[in-house]
């Protein structure tokens, strides 16, 4: 019955994580990206009701993001 609930605490726990070791590797500092990311989780779940494979797609579109904002950001190098 409450296994959503742990389902989603843990992909929360997870993507977290994974922004928190990007934001190190790429930025020297993650911290940011791990809060925005589960900032954005929040967003999802209580603004716009999305389950956790409509927060895992955000997360998705925020890596896709970061991804193009660091293309754009070498090619002004």
């Amino acid at each position: 019955m409450l296994g959503w609930c742990y389902t989603t605490i843990l992909l929360i726990i997870c993507c977290a994580v994974f922004y928190y070791r990007l934001g190190e590797f790429e930025y020297g500092s993650g911290g940011l990206l791990a809060l925005a990311s589960v900032a954005l989780w929040v967003i999802g779940i209580f603004a716009f009701r999305l389950g956790w494979i409509g927060n895992l797609l955000v997360q998705v579109g925020l890596f896709f993001g970061l991804t193009v904002w660091n293309m754009i950001r070498r090619e002004r190098k």
